[in-house]
């Protein structure tokens, strides 16, 4: 297929958009279209260098070679002003896996990993390199090797971020040190010293003039052009967390362009992300700890030596000192992503633990070599060799936070990478944030009650209060209400809460949803068993749901499964027996490889700040 132009009739039902019909492209005036020169560009599909992927890896290198001339790379150029073109133009950096068998190709499977500021061409290629391990002989397997046979795999990196024209954000002044723990933070000094970061960040981001730009109509509209670019009347589309809002306000936008469209793990495009991501994941991050994680915790008392009773282990946290609890917060937070991470989780809650004693035993807490002798003398688990040397590690990463936050901290200019900066500029640029300094105050406060571990992310993210406004109107979600778009969800999702999740899917009644009872995987799909995976990659091949929803089972946390978490996991068995025992194959040629290159794909969902 030609990717280099369109033809006339496409170029002009391409040319009535929405945005189009605002600039007067589109009349008869005899005007030149401004967007023509985009739309009729041609992309130079190369060889991909390996680095665009952010690693050389030997299995990287497999993959690529395994991809072979399918793989390409390129760049498309975007105007950075969707609605003046004269301000000039950015780049997107786009990688295409094409359809294995063209005949049968469907069109292009767009996949954005969420963030904002995650860069879409590593993650998509970690999932390519899933499927691609597919077992022919499973039905499920078949399916998977489908998809890529019919669809062109592309990932992109949105504007401001990874290979594409970046957005950076500094400034010489140096950022304030801010008490995040909830017995610490709430000072008049305290508070002001979380806004005067604020206002630097938003300060440093705005002198880049790029900034404005970098927001998600404009990365929708980037889409779009992407989807006329491939030949494709319709976009294919996979996304993830803030994947799911970006797909939605492509939606919005281009309700006729949208195909097959997955949401996994939603945010709820109905309201602000200031309310469905920085006020909502707190609380979220709460009951994932109340009803999942400590229960989790007293069924396997022996092995977690953490308390036989749900009150035992909830008290554990709030008797840490305080600065303690500072810098727990992160990991936990970061284990709340993935399931994988439940025995990580209750591992950095036992270190801290005997971190604080260390700490409260020593002459001289900031002696740090007496701290670290200490240390290598406490015994976290005397029953258990190899988890006692788990947690004695998590505790001195622990330990190394504490000594850089309170023992020798260092001035740090304010700076952000391209992930942050884009991460903080479409917070600000799409939607609207509270700039009441007392009513934000007073926000924190209700959440530090509610979440005293989980709500410190919101004084170090205080910028939008100082932004001036978004720069974009979000568009209405009426458009989307009959489109049959299929969301994927897990009950306890502490990073896009479900509450919201679920308040955005009850206003879209053509769509469906899979949901995971009992499950916290934030980025539920691929989920190597017998009843997500097929529904969604059936979807994906041209099927709808008959139901509105469709319930799948949780799959049982590491020390629940039979095996008792042992090498096998509850994944590494689900990835070789997702169809029924003894009547199929298994999914994958190699149920491990495969289970480790779905892992490495979810992490490329968490925060770059938060992975561990």
């Amino acid at each position: 297929m030609n990717f280099s132009r369109l033809s006339a009739k496409a170029c002009k039902a391409l040319a009535c958009t929405t945005i189009v019909a605002a600039l007067g492209a589109c009349g008869g005036d005899g005007d030149p279209d401004p967007l023509q020169k985009y739309r009729e560009q041609t992309v130079q599909w190369t060889e991909c260098d390996s680095t665009i992927f952010g690693s050389s890896s030997a299995a990287l290198h497999e993959l690529t070679t395994a991809a072979g001339d399918r793989l390409r790379c390129g760049f498309v150029r975007a105007p950075l002003d969707w609605s003046n073109t004269e301000r000039g133009d950015i780049v997107v950096s786009v990688m295409r896996l094409a359809a294995g068998k063209p005949g049968q190709r469907r069109g292009a499977l767009l996949f954005n990993p969420g963030g904002p500021g995650a860069d879409g061409l590593s993650t998509t290629f970690a999932l390519f390199g899933a499927f691609y391990k597919s077992n022919p002989e499973s039905p499920q397997g078949a399916r998977q090797l489908r998809l890529l046979d019919e669809y062109d795999m592309v990932g992109f990196s949105p504007r401001g971020t990874g290979a594409s024209t970046q957005l950076q954000c500094g400034t010489n002044e140096v950022e304030r040190a801010v008490l995040t723990s909830a017995a610490e933070w709430d000072t008049p000094e305290n508070i002001a010293n979380a806004n005067y970061n604020g206002r630097k960040t938003a300060e440093a981001c705005l002198k880049n003039p790029i900034t404005p730009y970098i927001n998600s109509d404009a990365t929708a509209r980037d889409m779009d052009l992407i989807r006329g670019l491939l030949g494709d009347d319709k976009l294919n589309y996979l996304g993830y967390s803030y994947g799911t809002w970006l797909g939605a306000w492509y939606a919005s936008l281009f309700p006729e362009k949208v195909g097959r469209m997955v949401l996994d793990s939603s945010t709820d495009f109905s309201t602000t992300l200031e309310q469905t991501v920085l006020a909502a994941q707190p609380p979220a991050r709460q009951r994932l700890l109340d009803d999942v994680i400590v229960p989790y915790a007293v069924r396997h008392a022996d092995y977690f030596q953490l308390g036989t009773t749900a009150a035992e282990v909830q008290s554990i946290m709030p008797g840490l000192s305080p600065r303690v609890q500072q810098v727990l917060s992160g990991p936990i937070s970061s284990y709340s992503y993935q399931r994988t991470g439940a025995d990580k989780y209750l591992e950095a809650i036992a270190a801290a633990r005997g971190m604080d004693a260390v700490l409260k035993a020593a002459a001289d807490p900031a002696d740090m070599d007496a701290v670290d002798k200490a240390l290598d003398g406490y015994v976290f688990d005397p029953s258990n060799q190899k988890r006692n040397t788990d947690i004695r590690a998590a505790a001195e990463n622990l330990q190394r936070s504490y000594a850089a936050n309170w023992i020798n901290p260092q001035p740090t200019s304010i700076a952000l990478d391209s992930s942050s900066a884009v991460l903080t500029a479409i917070h600000c640029n799409d939607s609207a944030a509270t700039t009441d300094l007392t009513a934000w105050a007073s926000l924190v406060r209700g959440l530090a009650q509610r979440a005293p571990m989980f709500f410190s992310g919101l004084l170090g993210v205080h910028t939008c209060a100082f932004w001036g406004g978004p720069k974009v109107s979000k568009p209405d979600l009426a458009s989307m209400k009959p489109l049959d778009i299929l969301f994927v969800q897990s009950q306890y999702d502490a990073a896009t809460n479900t509450d919201g999740a679920n308040a955005f899917f009850a206003q879209l009644p053509g769509a469906r949803r899979v949901y995971v009872q009992g499950e916290y995987q934030h980025g539920v799909y691929p989920y190597t068993d017998s009843c997500v995976d097929p529904l969604v990659t059936n979807y994906l091949l041209g099927d709808t749901l008959s139901e509105r929803e469709a319930i799948c089972p949780t799959h049982p946390l590491a020390q629940d499964a039979p095996s008792g978490g042992q090498a096998a996991s509850s994944e590494r068995k689900a990835a070789s027996a997702a169809e029924p025992a003894g009547s199929v194959p298994p999914v994958y040629k190699d149920p491990k490889e495969a289970s480790e290159l779905i892992d490495e794909f979810k992490r490329g969902l968490i925060p770059p700040n938060l992975r561990q």
